[in-house]
């Protein structure tokens, strides 16, 4: 069973206020940590801006680039997707599912992504669509992972929106969902939408990362 992964590199951070690409965290930007954690992936398609350039750190990585962040998750979704499609043909393979993350939750343990391939893997359907439940109060968040079934849906999501509108819509009777870390409150989850949410997650790092992070 083949699994694609596609990371979302390109938001405009609006919310944020700056862009979150190169937000430095433990000694890393998060564009890096995410990286570093989504390796395990493989073909894996990292959606960027085109205004940044991006080196391959392992063979299996697709470069994808985004001339147009301001259309919205949904326009990098379907890059992202595209090119994993184009992978296929290149490779000669079919992909069983695709996982789809970002690159704001620092916190991501890389087992979390083994525990949500796993939980697919033994599905044994292209349809279904598999949501970590994080913390005790079991919060749903990313990454998803969503059958070969639904490639087709994720390219055509409108641009201004993101996976959540199959979730919700013609996918929500093939959700599963997988409930990890169920005794962290400060989880894998954790997701940075706002200044105080990075400032938030500095801290827990320590002083002198908020020292080296805000000087």
């Amino acid at each position: 069973m083949v699994l694609g992964c596609v990371v979302l590199a390109a938001g405009l951070s609006r919310r944020m206020g700056r862009p979150k690409q190169g937000l430095p965290y433990k000694g890393q930007t998060l564009l890096e940590r995410a990286l570093t954690t989504y390796a395990v992936m493989a073909p894996l398609a990292v959606v960027v801006p085109n205004t940044m350039e991006l080196t391959a750190s392992q063979e299996s990585m697709i470069p994808v680039y985004n001339a147009h962040p301001e259309w919205g998750q949904g326009h990098s979704i379907r890059l992202g997707v595209e090119a994993l499609l184009q992978w296929e043909q290149r490779e000669g393979k079919k992909l069983s599912g695709i996982l789809c993350g970002v690159i704001d939750q620092p916190l991501l343990d890389v087992q979390v992504i083994h525990a949500v391939c796993r939980a697919f893997e033994s599905f044994q359907s292209d349809r279904i669509i598999l949501q970590p439940q994080y913390g005790p109060q079991q919060e749903r968040g990313n990454p998803v992972l969503f059958g070969r079934y639904w490639a087709d849906a994720l390219c055509q999501i409108p641009e201004d929106q993101g996976g959540r509108i199959i979730l919700r819509g013609e996918g929500a009777p093939y959700v599963r969902h997988i409930w990890v870390e169920p005794d962290r409150i400060w989880h894998s989850g954790v997701d940075i939408d706002t200044e105080e949410d990075y400032e938030r997650i500095v801290r827990k790092g320590g002083y002198d990362e908020t020292n080296r992070s805000h000087p």
